[in-house]
C-alpha cells in the first residue's frame, strides 16, 4: 500500500494567508500612525514603548523557524540533552541583567555599538564590530528565509523559491513601513500562532500513542530521554557541560549583545522596566523552547515503528514536524494551515527583528558619521532607514534564494554566523569587565579570534564525521518489505559535501575539527578576552584617568585602580546639549580641549558640551548616563 501524505486545502490556503495579511495590517497600521516622527520613533519606538508587549516580541524574535524545525529534529532524532541549554539560558540573563544592562542602557543609545565608540574614544572598534555583525545578520536573514522553505515545500504545494521571496518581502513591507513599532506588535500576534502551531502537535501527538505519560514512556523506552550526561568530553557533541556552556553563550550574542534584542529592552522607559523586559521575555524564550522541544519527543512516540527518514518519506531531518502536521492533521480543515502559518510567524518574526535592527546599525554606525549624510533631516533620516530596511529585506531575499543552489554549503554559512558572533561578545565583555584594554588589544584580539574560529569551524566541515543519530525502526511501517532493507537504522547526517567524498577515520581527524559545535562561540569569546588582556602587556594598559567611569563595571575598575594604587576616577554627569542631536553622537562627547563661546548659545570645555546656563540633568543619554549601582 503505498503511503500518501495530504495536501493544502481551502481553508488552510485561507488560514495561511490571512496570517500573512494580519501581520502585513500591522505594519500598514504603524506606517499610517507614525507619519511626522522622528529617526528614533522608527528605529525605537520612541523609548517609551509598554514592557509587556515588548517582552513578548522579545521571546519572539529568539524563535525562529530554524528553532521550530530544527529542535523538534534534535530531540527526535538525537535525544533531549540540547533540552538543558534552558538553564545555560537563564544563567546567561541573570549575568546580563547584573554587568552589562547597568551599564549600556543609561547611556540611552541607538545602536548598541555606539557604546564600543563611547568606550574608546575612537569608531574603529564600533565600526569592526557592526561590520561582523552586518555580515553575520545578512547570512542568518538569507538561511532563516530559506530552510524553513525547504521543509515546507517538501509536504506542501508551494515551491522554495517562491516561499522565500513571499517572506521576504512580507517582511520587508511591515518592517520598512512601521518600524519597531509594528515589529513588537506583529511580534506578538507571531508568537501566538507559533504557541498555538506547537501546542497543537503536542495535544494530536499525545492523542495517538494514549495520552503524554504513555509518549513519554516511548520516548524512555528509545533512549530519547538524557538529560544528564556528565562527560566532560568537549569533543562529544552534546554532554551537559556543553549545553550549558552553549546557553551562556547562546544569551550573551542574541540577547546581550545583539542589535535585534537591545531595541527590545532598550525601547522601555526605565532600566527596571528593561529588567522586566529581560526577565518575563526570558521565561517566554524558555517556556515556548521547551513546548518545541517537546513537541518533537512526542512525534517521535508516534513515529516510534516507522520512521519517515528511513522510510524515504521524507528527505531532511528537519521536515519532520511538517510531515506530522500533514500526516496526522490533515483531516482537520485550516490546521495544516495553521502550522505552516506558524512556521513562517517564526521566519518573519525573526527576519523583521533582524531588519529592524539592520536598518539601525546602517545608519547610525557607518552611514550617519559620514559628512555627507551629517546634516541629514529628521525626515529623510527616517526616509533613509525605510529605504535600507527595503534594501536589506531585498538582499535577504537574494541570499535565501542562492542558498538553494548552494546545497550543503548553507550549513558552512551558517556556522559562519557563530563564527563572527563570539569575537563580537568578547569585545563587549571587554570593554565593560576589562577597564585596562585598550583599542589596539581588543581589536587585534578579535581578529585572531575570528581567524581561530573560522578555522576550526571550516575544518570541522571538511574533515570531520557526521554526527549517528539514534537508532531508528522502521517495523511498522506500511511499504518496509519493499522500500526498506532492514527494520533498524543507524544513520550518520549528511554533511554539506558530496556523498562521494571520503572521510577520514576518525583517529585521523585533527581533535579541533572534532570539538563539539556548541562551543564554537565561547571559544571565540572567551579567546578575544583573554587575548585582549595579553595584548595590554604589549601595547600598554590604559589609564583609569582615559576611561569613561559610565562605560565599564565599576567593580572592576575599582579593582584596576587597587592593583595601580591609583583613586578611582571621581563620576561627573555630563550635561546634555540644549538643541537636538542624536542620543549616541559620541562625536558630542569625544571633543579636543578646546573653549568656543559663540553669543551666549553653548560652549565646548574639558571635552564636555555645556550650555552657559545652568545645565539639565533630566535628559539620560551618553551626555549624561544617570549613575546606576552594579549588581556585581
Amino acid at each position: 500500500m503505498l503511503h500518501e501524505v495530504p495536501s493544502f486545502n481551502t481553508a488552510d490556503y485561507l488560514v495561511f494567508t490571512a496570517s500573512l495579511v494580519i501581520s502585513l495590517g500591522i505594519g500598514f497600521y504603524h506606517w499610517y500612525r507614525s507619519r511626522g516622527r522622528d529617526t528614533k520613533d522608527f528605529l525605537m519606538g520612541g523609548g517609551h514603548m509598554s514592557p509587556i508587549p515588548v517582552s513578548f516580541s522579545f521571546a519572539a524574535g529568539v524563535i525562529s523557524a530554524v528553532s521550530i524545525l530544527g529542535n523538534s529534529a534534535e530531540m527526535y532524532y538525537y535525544g533531549s540533552q540540547l533540552w538543558m541549554n534552558v538553564i545555560g539560558v537563564m544563567i546567561g540573563t541573570a549575568f546580563i541583567m547584573a554587568v552589562v544592562m547597568p551599564v549600556i542602557y543609561p547611556l540611552k543609545l541607538i545602536t548598541i555599538y555606539g557604546y564600543l565608540e563611547y568606550r574608546w574614544g575612537n569608531s574603529l572598534v564600533r565600526k569592526l564590530a557592526s561590520v561582523l555583525q552586518l555580515i553575520n545578520l545578512t547570512t542568518y536573514m538569507g538561511i532563516a528565509l530559506y530552510a524553513p522553505s525547504l521543509a515546507i515545500s517538501s509536504v506542501t504545494p508551494i515551491s522554495t523559491n517562491t516561499s522565500v521571496v513571499v517572506l521576504g518581502i512580507v517582511c520587508a513591507v511591515y518592517a520598512s513601513m512601521g518600524g519597531a513599532k509594528a515589529v513588537v506588535y506583529t511580534d506578538n500576534f507571531q508568537s501566538a500562532v507559533m504557541l498555538a502551531g506547537v501546542i497543537i502537535v503536542i495535544v494530536q501527538g499525545c492523542a495517538e500513542v494514549g495520552g503524554g505519560t504513555a509518549s513519554w514512556a516511548i520516548d524512555a523506552q528509545h533512549n530519547r530521554l538524557d538529560f544528564f550526561n556528565w562527560s566532560t568530553d568537549p569533543l562529544e557533541r552534546h554532554t551537559l557541560m556543553n549545553v550549558l556552556i552553549f546557553g551562556v553563550y547562546f544569551t550573551f550574542s542574541t540577547t546581550g549583545f545583539s542589535q535585534a534584542q537591545y531595541m527590545r529592552w532598550a525601547s522601555v522607559n526605565t532600566l527596571q522596566q528593561s529588567y522586566l523586559v529581560m526577565v518575563v521575555g526570558s521565561i517566554g524564550l524558555v517556556g515556548l523552547w521547551s513546548l518545541i522541544n517537546y513537541s518533537g519527543l512526542v512525534v517521535y512516540s508516534v513515529y516510534a515503528d516507522c520512521d519517515p527518514l528511513s522510510a524515504n518519506y521524507i528527505e531532511k531531518i528537519d521536515q519532520i514536524l511538517m510531515y506530522f502536521v500533514a500526516d496526522k492533521l490533515g483531516y482537520l480543515p485550516g490546521i495544516p494551515g495553521l502550522f505552516v502559518a506558524a512556521i513562517y510567524s517564526g521566519v518573519m518574526s525573526s527576519v523583521s527583528s533582524t531588519l529592524n535592527a539592520l536598518s539601525a546599525m546602517v545608519w547610525k554606525d557607518l552611514l550617519e558619521p559620514l559628512s555627507m549624510f551629517a546634516k541629514v533631516s529628521e525626515e529623510k533620516a527616517k526616509n533613509i532607514n525605510i529605504f535600507i530596511s527595503a534594501v536589506s529585506g531585498v538582499v535577504a531575499v537574494g541570499v535565501g534564494v542562492l542558498a538553494g543552489s548552494m546545497g550543503g554549503l548553507v550549513q558552512v554559512t551558517y556556522a559562519l554566523g557563530g563564527a563572527l558572533a563570539g569575537p563580537i561578545c568578547g569585545i563587549f565583555l571587554s570593554g565593560i569587565l576589562c577597564p585596562w584594554v585598550k583599542q589596539t588589544s581588543v581589536c587585534l584580539a578579535s581578529l585572531l579570534a575570528l581567524a581561530f574560529n573560522m578555522w576550526v569551524v571550516m575544518g570541522s566541515f571538511l574533515y570531520a564525521p557526521g554526527p549517528t543519530k539514534l537508532p531508528l525502526s522502521v517495523e511498522g511501517c506500511y511499504n518496509n518489505f519493499t522500500t526498506i532493507a532492514s527494520t533498524t537504522t543507524d544513520i550518520t547526517t549528511t554533511t554539506f559535501v558530496s556523498s562521494t567524498t571520503h572521510f577520514p577515520e576518525d583517529d585521523e581527524v585533527f581533535p579541533l575539527y572534532k570539538l563539539s559545535y556548541c562551543l564554537y562561540g565561547a571559544i571565540g569569546t572567551l579567546t578575544t578576552v583573554v587575548l585582549s588582556t595579553l595584548f595590554s602587556c604589549i601595547f600598554g594598559f590604559e589609564s583609569p584617568a582615559n576611561v569613561p567611569v559610565s562605560s565599564v563595571n565599576r567593580t572592576c575598575l575599582r579593582f584596576y585602580c587597587w592593583v595601580r594604587r591609583e583613586e578611582m576616577p571621581t563620576y561627573k554627569p555630563r550635561a546634555a546639549p540644549h538643541y537636538q542631536t542624536q542620543p549616541d553622537d559620541v562625536n558630542s562627547i569625544i571633543v579636543t580641549d578646546m573653549t568656543k563661546i559663540d553669543s551666549g548659545k553653548h560652549q565646548i570645555e574639558s571635552g564636555i558640551m555645556k550650555k552657559p546656563q545652568s545645565p539639565s540633568s533630566d535628559t539620560p543619554g551618553c551626555d549624561n548616563p544617570q549613575p546606576v549601582g552594579d549588581f556585581l
